[in-house]
């Protein structure tokens, strides 16, 4: 975190390449997160919001998902925030163990977790400590391999290292995971191809560590955290966060958790076995899932990106700060511009043309795995047919995270817009295993009917639509 003087940090925002807009907005005059005192403050549509309100309301009631919890800001004003259903998601004992959702619910953030650790690697390249254009081998010594010795750390945060989707094998019961998941063949050249990866963030964290001199959710915390006031964001909550454990949200049930096989509950348990394995065996947490967090948190976190990396300090008299307001001031967590690259297109090969798809794409899956991708987050993409969070009325600029749990994170940087979503569920993560696995068809596409299914039930899209729609001016 540094501290700049007024004066230099307008400049700096000024002089990142924001988008081009008239209308005031958070790069211009970074916001706290405040609650509005009614829509029209933000020129929304109570109406338009009560109808994504009824959209989330409609997917409880229609049983694809058994509880949720829904906040929407713009310009720093908090619009809407509701919970919906139950606290427990496929939860099989009695209805009394299960209590209404609190809009406080503390979510098992599965993927959106890599915001987290990408924040952490530019915040480390923007101090010098670590170098996006460096070799991983340079931080991992054991990556000095001729198959891997072109992997670069940006390659690891941009989805082109060349790593499949996860380790040939299970991790669960391996007793050294790292060296599993370092030695792991990579599936294409790196640099010619875009595939989501979570050995690849899984091993940024590590990188990151590396660099960075501290273990990740330390790092995290000192660089995001603590300074936006994400009380109630961690790895590991029922070791970090015991004392909230009541605020907790249940996914489902594991088999692989107890000695004898039997199901276990997940309640403040990341719902991934694999990263479960290496957590629970004291080999540390994991950059691709593990936060626990709630829609309040991730909405200072998408403010920040909206901010372009700045956090509001003091008694800003309008919920906004400016270089000339006395009672307010500003620090920076990182520079403008590398906080704007990262809700940029950033899968490209060496003369700067995206390596991933673009457009109608047949599933869910497709666009995840293949898309274009910034610096840890999806983007946006208004072509009819394809499978993006943001929908199709969002701006080009706007960008979103998928949590495999169910959890959603929407941030529209366009000055017009000005948006954060967020949609927090207790869905839990579709089996990888089944016929609602992970499947390969004849033609050697991967198919996961349990995560399309997931995606239909919620529709994350449509709700964002909605909530674009409820805009009705500057």
């Amino acid at each position: 975190m540094r501290r700049l003087a007024f004066a230099a940090l307008f400049t700096s925002i000024l002089a990142a390449p924001a988008l081009a807009s008239a209308t005031p907005s958070s790069a211009s005059r970074p916001y706290s997160l405040q609650y509005a005192t009614t829509p029209y403050q933000v020129s929304m549509d109570p109406n338009g919001l009560a109808q994504a309100s009824a959209h989330v309301q409609n997917a409880v009631n229609a049983g694809g998902i058994d509880g949720a919890v829904l906040l929407v800001a713009r310009h720093g004003k908090v619009v809407l925030h509701k919970a919906y259903g139950r606290r427990d998601g496929n939860f099989a004992g009695p209805s009394w163990q299960n209590p209404s959702m609190p809009k406080d619910g503390i979510f098992d953030l599965q993927s959106i977790t890599k915001i987290f650790t990408a924040f952490v690697a530019i915040d480390l390249h923007d101090q010098g400590l670590l170098d996006l254009s460096a070799p991983v081998a340079a931080y991992l010594p054991e990556f000095a391999t001729p198959e891997k010795s072109g992997v670069l750390v940006a390659d690891l945060v941009r989805f082109t290292s060349g790593h499949s989707i996860d380790a040939a094998a299970s991790l669960v019961g391996d007793p050294d995971p790292w060296s599993t998941m370092i030695a792991e063949s990579l599936a294409y050249t790196p640099g010619t191809a875009v595939f989501y990866s979570d050995i690849a963030y899984r091993l940024l964290g590590r990188v990151a560590e590396a660099a960075g001199g501290a273990p990740l959710d330390v790092l995290a915390k000192n660089r995001i955290m603590s300074p936006l006031g994400m009380k109630d964001t961690a790895w590991r909550p029922l070791v970090t966060m015991s004392s909230k454990s009541s605020r907790f949200v249940g996914t489902g049930y594991s088999t692989v958790r107890e000695p004898d096989g039997s199901p276990r509950y997940m309640r403040g348990e990341v719902a991934d076995d694999q990263d479960y394995w290496i957590e629970s065996q004291g080999h540390g947490i994991t950059g691709c899932d593990g936060t626990f967090s709630t829609a309040w948190d991730l909405a200072l976190l998408g403010q920040m990106f909206l901010n372009r990396g700045a956090r509001v300090i003091g008694n800003p008299s309008w919920g906004y700060c400016t270089p000339w307001m006395w009672s307010c001031g500003i620090d920076l967590l990182a520079a403008p511009v590398l906080v704007e690259e990262m809700m940029e297109v950033q899968s490209k090969d060496a003369s700067g043309t995206p390596l991933g798809i673009h457009g109608a794409t047949p599933s869910w899956l497709d666009d995840l795995l293949f898309a274009n991708k910034g610096y840890g987050w999806e983007l946006a993409d208004a072509s009819p047919g394809a499978h993006v969070v943001t929908g199709l009325h969002a701006s080009p600029y706007a960008v979103s995270k998928i949590g495999g749990s169910g959890t959603f994170l929407t941030v529209d940087p366009d000055p017009s817009r000005d948006l954060v979503i967020v949609l927090l569920t207790n869905h839990g993560l579709p089996p990888f295993v089944g016929p609602d696995g992970i499947q390969v068809d004849g033609n050697g596409n991967l198919l996961w009917p349990g995560y399309e299914n997931m995606l239909g039930a919620i529709q994350p899209h449509v709700l964002n639509d909605l909530v674009q729609l409820s805009i009705t001016g500057p």
